[in-house]
C-alpha cells in the first residue's frame, strides 16, 4: 500500500531512513559515519520536512508496517546541468527485505503523480554513483546529466544526477 504520508509516520520514516543508509551505504560511506546516524535525529528531520507543504511524502507500508517512503519537490538546483528540472526526487529508501518488489516503482509514480499536480512536469535525482541501487533510475527512463564530487563522513564520492524531462516515463 502506498499513501500519502503523515505527521505521525514521522518516527517510521526516520527508522527506514536510518536502516537503509545502513544497509545500502555500508563498504561506500565510512562505518564511522553509518555509526553516527541515529532514529531519533531522523525523526526530528521528519517531523520538520511534514510540516512544511513544499516537501511530499508517501510512503510504502507492508502488514501494517513502513518499508519504504519517498520524498520529492520543487528542483533545489540553481545551476548546472540539474537546474534545468522543474522538480527533485530528494529521498527513496526501501528496508532490505522490501525491495524488488516494485514498491519503489510504486513510490516513484504516487511522488510524480502528485508533483505533476503541483505543476511539476520534470525531475532531477542525485545518487551516490557506487550505490548498488544505481539502476533503478535508469530502468525508470532516466538519464545520467550530471556528476559532482560529495564528502561524507570525511570521504570523497562520486554522486550521479539523472533527469527526467517528462515524469510521465515513469508511470508507463
Amino acid at each position: 500500500m502506498i499513501r500519502k504520508a503523515t505527521w505521525a509516520d514521522a518516527p517510521a520514516i526516520a527508522s527506514v531512513h536510518v536502516e537503509s543508509w545502513k544497509t545500502t551505504y555500508g563498504g561506500i560511506v565510512p562505518d564511522a559515519y553509518l555509526e553516527t546516524l541515529t532514529v531519533e535525529e531522523k525523526q526530528t528531520l521528519w517531523e520538520k520536512v511534514l510540516r512544511q507543504s513544499d516537501h511530499s511524502v508517501f510512503v510504502a507500508k507492508e502488514n501494517g508496517r513502513v518499508v519504504g517512503f519517498v520524498s520529492g519537490g520543487r528542483n533545489r538546483a540553481s545551476d548546472g546541468s540539474a537546474a534545468q528540472y522543474d522538480g527533485e526526487l530528494y529521498a527513496i529508501y526501501l528496508l532490505k527485505e522490501a525491495q524488488g518488489k516494485g514498491l519503489g516503482r510504486q513510490l516513484v509514480q504516487a511522488l510524480t503523480r502528485h508533483l505533476a499536480q503541483k505543476g511539476i512536469h520534470s525531475l532531477a535525482v542525485w545518487v551516490l554513483a557506487d550505490n548498488p541501487s544505481h539502476g533503478f533510475y535508469e530502468r525508470l527512463g532516466g538519464e545520467k546529466v550530471a556528476e559532482e564530487r560529495v564528502e561524507i563522513g570525511g570521504k570523497a564520492l562520486w554522486e550521479r544526477c539523472y533527469g527526467w524531462q517528462d515524469m510521465q516515463v515513469m508511470n508507463k
